[in-house]
């Protein structure tokens, strides 16, 4: 089929995707990759994943990370109690999964690639609930997206690492894991010294709002290269390359200039990955996906809850934050993507993989309207208030 018509079909029925999941209340993403189930493949099979979609959808993936980093304000998320949260969400699911990858007898790299899939959460989902209930501004709900950022850019240092393991063990996944923070850590420091400086001085002489854009998205890329460049993920250098413009005195116009390429490149990227989506899957992988599942919900909910609690929230609260921290999302759909096009994982793995991101996905918005239901104050964990601000839950169109 034209490349052309191709990516007309993806655009009309992202559309239909979009349109569907506002009528039932769902989260966006979801209802694009089912359009993207429908016309692959698994049932009418007028659209195939080929390399043209592959470029189109990877170009939605660095876009859909940039903007997640630019609705960062890292300095304001980070803070003690959202990182031993947001840590506890990320050690328990990679543990929970990688002890459900050798159960079924899944080689070390594939178990490794698992385990990562189950370790982010989706911010611009359990943000939409949060908003959509009126909860946005509890105490509850700040350390729920301040963890939930820590847990992002948790499992992008996860994910370079794992895919270092493939080329070879020991000293080569140190030395991934050194470069990986060494490299966020070096980016979002020193970027956001010097980074936003020079493009609001740039702004200031090329005096048009377009040209501007164009370098922030010219810096995203290059981020991207870099990233790759040293052994890492694109999609890391898109993501760091977000938080040292989030400083921008034009952030503004970066991020309503990124939704645009947002609605279209990312609605391309979650499309694709309802393409590759095998439906046998719920029949050969029934068993997995439901694993999977529980240890999902389980791992985040246990990990976090109980962080949070022992950090002086009460038992309510705890519960709360474990529960928001439940869905997965972007970053998992991105590292299962991954895995499957460099051949490390199945079809059928990455298939259960999309399942068990649909499913907690859904699962989070009733249970978290159930533990707020009679607390229309959104009591605070603790006395101390929250440093945590929700920069990041204010553009979600596409993302949740």
């Amino acid at each position: 089929m034209d490349i052309w018509l191709q990516i007309s079909l993806l655009l009309f029925f992202s559309i239909i995707g979009y349109l569907a999941s506002r009528r039932f209340r769902q989260p966006i993403s979801i209802g694009i990759i089912i359009a993207g189930i429908f016309i692959g493949p698994s049932i009418l099979g007028w659209v195939s994943y080929n390399d043209s979609i592959g470029v189109l959808a990877q170009i939605g993936a660095i876009v859909l990370l940039f903007l997640v980093g630019l609705e960062c304000d890292f300095k304001e998320i980070y803070t003690k109690k959202a990182f031993l949260v947001g840590s506890a969400g990320v050690a328990l699911p990679f543990v929970g999964g990688f002890a459900v990858s050798v159960v079924f007898g899944f080689d070390l790299v594939t178990s490794l690639f698992v385990s990562a899939a189950l370790t982010a959460t989706s911010i611009g989902i359990t943000a939409a609930v949060l908003k959509e209930m009126g909860k946005i501004n509890t105490e509850t709900a700040k350390l729920i997206l301040g963890a939930a950022v820590i847990d992002d850019v948790l499992g992008l240092i996860v994910l370079s690492v794992v895919k270092a393991v493939p080329v070879g063990l020991g000293i080569d996944i140190i030395f991934t894991i050194i470069k990986a923070v060494a490299f966020i850590a070096f980016a979002i420091i020193v970027g956001e010294k010097f980074v936003p400086k020079m493009v609001d001085r740039f702004d200031l002489r090329a005096r048009d709002g377009k040209i501007t854009f164009m370098l922030a998205i010219g810096i995203a890329f290059g981020y991207a290269f870099l990233a790759e460049w040293i052994g890492l993920s694109a999609v890391v250098g898109a993501f760091v390359a977000g938080i040292s413009l989030s400083r921008s005195l034009n952030v503004r116009l970066f991020q309503t200039g990124s939704e645009y390429l947002e609605a279209v490149f990312t609605s391309i990227f979650f499309i694709s990955l309802g393409i590759i989506v095998d439906v046998n899957a719920l029949f050969t992988s029934t068993l997995l996906i439901i694993v999977l599942v529980i240890v999902a919900v389980a791992t985040k909910i246990i990990g976090c809850s109980y962080t949070a609690k022992k950090l002086g929230c009460s038992k309510k609260d705890s519960l709360i934050v474990g529960v928001g921290m439940v869905p997965r999302g972007e970053i998992a759909l991105i590292i299962g993507l991954y895995g499957l096009l460099a051949g490390i994982i199945t079809q059928e793995i990455y298939s259960a993989l999309v399942f068990m991101a649909f499913i907690t996905t859904l699962l989070t918005p009733p249970l978290l309207k159930m533990l707020y239901k009679n607390d229309p104050g959104g009591r605070t964990p603790t006395q101390n208030k929250s440093k945590v601000t929700v920069k990041q839950e204010s553009k979600l169109k596409v993302r949740s």
